[in-house]
């Protein structure tokens, strides 16, 4: 018979094409899919929604050296939760794996970690925290204020040394953060305070603020209500809600007269975002000071951690609340020694004439006074190594199912104290 050449060129092109086709394939399409399992569990009686588990990377290279922190996957029960991953590069730390998950009462989940070694992921969840820094180009510098111009969101500033209060360089004055709760800003400037904007919505609000802005004469579009919510706090010469000092015999000395400030944004993701700042040379108490800040929120909370690393001669810091007329002044009970306890004020603080609640959350431990003075009620707290931690809060009466009353709030505060002394357990 024979043989007829022509019958085997489909045969063969189709082999050559499958070849090439499969050479030609991903390379994560032939990686190894590596799987490992983690347990978590709500050691309280309370219902838990949007709870950070945090997994530190070391402990996870310990156990899986291939992890890969740039292309894993978390799921429960074959759904996918949400999870990023925290480089912890501005604090030189070696990083963490965090996930969203929300528990019942005693509730114990099994949760699994997969990725491939060599390949990135890329998600696709709703994002519920967010931080940014928005900074004017394109100006005209006239008598010292940035004039005209534009604003960009950038992930780092180091502050100029001419700048002043209200020179409008910063949008809304500086960085803010925020979660689908809440959002909060501080003043990048001698000022260095914090302050609140309610949210009536559980959309991200802040790349939308101040953008036509251009002169910061306390008239922004912020400080009246807007369909998303408003700027609602005043803040002066207090402590705004937990802004940073060093107490002194003579009362609160804020983090103002500073040789060098550079901040920029530490997170920005869909379940946690921060902002961290680097004050050096801090003149405070007769020292000279480097401070080291990371303010952080997590998704579905109102809180902002602090995180503070004083470096320089052990002194004792303060932070604390603005004062109000006809506020109810809520303290934690006093006479244990550990666990977590709260200053806050609740009332008709907030500058759209409704109520709010504020509170300032720390470890009963590092407690040295409770005080106040003109302007604000006071904690004076210890670092111990120059190392610090606290939290700050604030619940609006507006903002969507919101906390309504001054005995929802001391309802909240309590259950806040409860998660704080019993936080989420991890196993692996």
């Amino acid at each position: 018979m024979k043989l007829n050449k022509l019958a085997f060129l489909p045969a063969v092109a189709f082999l050559l094409t499958a070849t090439l086709s499969l050479s030609a394939r991903p390379a994560f399409l032939h990686e190894k899919l590596h799987v490992f399992h983690f347990d978590a569990s709500n050691p309280t009686d309370l219902s838990r929604t949007d709870e950070i588990i945090r997994i530190e990377l070391n402990t996870i290279l310990s156990k899986h050296p291939t992890f890969n922190p740039h292309g894993f996957t978390v799921t429960c029960n074959g759904r996918e939760i949400p999870s990023q991953f925290d480089d912890g590069h501005l604090e030189n730390a070696p990083g963490a794996v965090l996930v969203l998950g929300s528990f019942g009462p005693m509730e114990k989940k099994s949760f699994a970690v997969s990725w491939r070694a060599d390949s990135s992921t890329e998600h696709q969840y709703r994002k519920l925290t967010q931080a940014v820094i928005g900074i004017k180009v394109d100006y005209r510098k006239v008598d010292g204020y940035y004039t005209g111009g534009r604003f960009v969101d950038v992930d780092s500033v180091t502050v100029p040394p001419d700048h002043f209060a209200h020179d409008a360089l910063y949008r809304v004055e500086g960085p803010a953060w925020e979660s689908d709760k809440i959002a909060y800003r501080f003043y990048l400037d001698s000022r260095n305070r914090n302050d609140i904007f309610g949210k009536k919505t559980d959309g991200l609000i802040l790349r939308q603020l101040g953008v036509h802005d251009l002169v910061s004469n306390s008239k922004e579009s912020y400080t009246r209500m807007l369909d998303w919510g408003m700027d609602i706090f005043k803040v002066g010469e207090s402590l705004g809600i937990g802004s940073i000092a060093m107490w002194s015999n003579s009362g609160p000395v804020t983090v103002s007269d500073v040789d060098k400030v550079k901040c920029y944004v530490s997170e920005d993701g869909p379940i946690v975002s921060g902002i961290y700042a680097k004050y050096l040379g801090w003149k405070a108490g007769g020292d000279t000071l480097d401070l080291y800040s990371h303010l952080t929120i997590s998704a579905g909370s109102r809180l902002t951690r602090v995180h503070l690393d004083l470096r320089g001669r052990a002194l004792e810091l303060c932070t604390g609340l603005a004062k109000h007329d006809d506020c109810s002044f809520i303290r934690s009970a006093s006479g244990q020694r550990d666990g977590w306890g709260y200053i806050a004020l609740y009332g008709r603080q907030s500058l759209s004439g409704d109520d709010l609640g504020i509170a300032v959350f720390y470890r009963i431990a590092d407690e040295v006074a409770v005080t106040e003075d003109s302007l604000s009620k006071i904690v004076v707290l210890h670092p111990h190594g120059g190392d610090l931690t606290y939290y700050f809060g604030a619940a609006w009466q507006d903002e969507p199912g919101g906390i309504r009353d001054e005995k929802e709030f001391r309802e909240y505060l309590e259950k806040a104290v409860m998660k704080l002394d019993n936080p989420v357990e991890v196993s692996m």
